[in-house]
Formats: structure tokens, sequence, C-alpha cells
């Protein structure tokens, strides 16, 4: 069983917080997976694998997120999705659930005609040979925390601060940039969500 809330947009720390307080509870026995779909106030993590030179502007706070990847962006625009799921339950292995999410990104873009796609060895979701999803996760005991971040009509000048996910900041799009449309985060939202409950 499924529980999907969508937050709205919410401090990094917040949303965090929310996630480990339902971890201990799938930790403890819950039943109920959850999906959580938000937007994050402009704010840089980074993962456990972070190299300090991926930093450009030494002058910004950057908050430790706990989970797998190197630095990356969160801002209004961008719709940010964490999954809390047994993975015993689904009988995922973790490099088998990170793929599901990126299918699943993909998957979801194709009602509007875009072909999204992956590319061999590395983890994220391109479109038109720019970068336009990002993923990370953290397992504790199990159970999975965080997510993916989908750009979609987001400014992108925060990740002109970093290498995100030790990319150079150009090899970095949005749906509305690549389009040239004002995409509805709604629209994106409503998407995922119904291939989600196909995937998952």
């Amino acid at each position: 069983m499924w529980i999907i809330e969508n937050l709205g947009l919410i401090d990094y720390k917040e949303a965090h917080d929310y996630q480990e307080q339902l971890v201990r509870l799938k930790q403890e026995g819950e039943k109920n997976n959850f999906f959580l779909l938000l937007e994050h106030f402009p704010v840089f993590t980074r993962g456990k694998s972070a190299r300090v030179d991926n930093l450009l502007d030494k002058s910004i706070a950057v908050y430790p997120a706990g989970r797998g990847g190197d630095m990356t962006f969160h801002e209004p625009g961008q719709l940010v999705g964490y999954v809390i799921l047994d993975l015993k339950s689904q009988k995922l292995k973790i490099k088998d659930y990170v793929a599901k999410l990126e299918n699943l990104i993909i998957d979801s873009l194709v009602p509007l005609g875009l072909n999204a796609s992956k590319r061999p060895g590395i983890v994220g979701v391109w479109l038109e040979n720019k970068k336009i999803a990002s993923i990370g996760v953290a397992v504790k005991k199990g159970i999975t925390m965080h997510g993916f971040a989908l750009n979609v009509n987001n400014e992108l000048e925060g990740f002109k601060k970093i290498n995100p996910c030790g990319f150079q900041p150009s090899e970095i799009s949005s749906l509305t940039k690549l389009t040239g449309k004002k995409i509805n985060l709604n629209v994106i939202e409503k998407l995922i969500i119904e291939e989600f409950r196909r995937k998952f």
C-alpha cells in the first residue's frame, strides 16, 4: 500500500526530517510505503561521494544530505520525489531500484512527446544531450529515502555555482528550456504519479 503526499514548497531540512521520521516508522513495522512530491526553496546539497572541487563558489552554504551522489541544487520549479520504501517488499536490489526511478521519469515524459534517456554507467536522465534529472538515494536497514529531482521550469542559475553531480553547469537543463515552452509542474506531477502507480 502506498501513501502519496504532495508537500508543496518546503524547506530542505524540514523535508529531510520528515523522511527520517517515516523511515523510522517503516523500521518499526509500518506496512505502508510513502511517495513524497515537493519543491524546495533554493538549497545546495552534497551526497556522500561529493568532491570538494565540484563546489565552484566557496561562499555558498551546502547541506550534507546523507544520500549517494555528488553536489546538486534544488529550487522552486524543480519537481522532487522522495520514496520511503522497504526494498525487500518489492524484491529490489539498490541498482535495480535506481534504474526503476530513472525509467519512472523517462516513461512519464512520453505522453508529452519527450524522448528522454539514460547514459550507460551514469545515474540520471538526459534529454537532447542535457541532464534534466538527478537521482540520489540512501538506504537505512533496508528502507530507502531521498529519490529524484527533475528540472521542469526552474531557473537553473544555482547550478552555475557547482559542478552538479560532477558535470559542467552547461550540461544541465530543464524541460522548459529544452522545449521552449512553459511546462506546468502540476502536469508533470500528475504524469509521474500515474506512472509511479504502474511501476510500484
